[in-house]
């Protein structure tokens, strides 16, 4: 399997994408993410894609365990899951063509 049909299986069931509202100004911006507590795995995103950045979110609870979030904003963002679209589900597909 290639790397970037495994990233996108990964994407397809623990990513988002769309547009969200920024400030108070309400400015529209694409962005795709992923969060989860495999760094490893999040890591592979930056790894592959080249693109985006990743934040840590230590947890407060030591019950609970740190989490990575890949995130990549705008024309970059589009790219990437233009990239992925061939093997993200129908659902997937079609909601990327509804927004862009």
């Amino acid at each position: 399997m290639s790397e970037l049909a495994y990233l996108a299986g990964v994407f397809d069931g623990e990513g988002s994408f769309g547009n969200w509202s920024k400030g108070k100004d309400k400015c529209r911006e694409f962005r795709a993410s992923i969060e989860m507590g495999d760094g490893d795995v999040i890591l592979r995103f930056l790894a592959h894609f080249k693109r985006g950045s990743i934040t840590v979110r230590v947890p407060s609870d030591e019950k609970h365990k740190m989490m990575y979030h890949w995130r990549v904003c705008h024309d970059k963002g589009k790219d990437v899951v233009r990239l992925m679209l061939p093997y993200l589900s129908k659902r997937r597909q079609a909601k990327f063509q509804e927004i862009i």
